[in-house]
């Protein structure tokens, strides 16, 4: 946690959504944490209602959400981010397989357990968020910190002491 997956995956969604028919920002984690067992069927209406521009959307079950997300979704040229999926049945009842979308669709997957995506299939690529090294962290607290590349020769030590202390992790600074 905290090397920047969700943050990666919402600026590339806010870059490319308006080059899709329809497209869908799924936060998992948030609607997981609610409690219940509903919470797979409330992320099935969201998805459904955002991707196809409407307020109101009917799923009883996880079973049906997966049959109208295949009927109503699957020519869709469609941008879906998937954001913190922590177990399989989160993905077989919002993303299941790739013929569930239009051609040319593309489903973002952030995850802590990359074993979630084995078994994908071919058509999918992994990408691993690595830490950040020393100097680029040093970049982008100054960056933030400071609104410059680099922080002055003379206040060094502070600017280095926050690097070290988070370890490359992007949010911990």
């Amino acid at each position: 946690g905290g090397i920047g997956k969700t943050t990666l995956a919402k600026a590339v969604f806010n870059q490319i959504y308006r080059a899709f028919e329809g497209s869908c920002f799924l936060d998992v984690r948030s609607e997981c944490s609610k409690g219940g067992s509903a919470y797979l069927n409330q992320l099935q209406k969201q998805l459904l209602c955002k991707t196809l521009k409407t307020t109101r959307f009917e799923v009883d079950n996880v079973d049906e959400g997966i049959s109208l997300i295949k009927l109503r979704l699957g020519l869709k040229r469609l941008l879906i981010v998937v954001d913190d999926v922590d177990h399989e049945s989160q993905l077989d009842a919002l993303v299941g397989e790739c013929n569930w979308f239009g051609s040319g669709s593309i489903i973002i997957i952030t995850t802590r357990n990359v074993d979630l995506l084995n078994g994908l299939g071919n058509g999918c690529e992994k990408y691993n968020v690595v830490v950040l090294s020393s100097v680029e962290s040093l970049e982008l607290f100054s960056w933030h910190a400071f609104k410059d590349s680099y922080p002055l020769e003379d206040s060094l030590e502070l600017p280095n002491m926050i690097v070290s202390y988070a370890r490359g992790l992007p949010l911990a600074a």
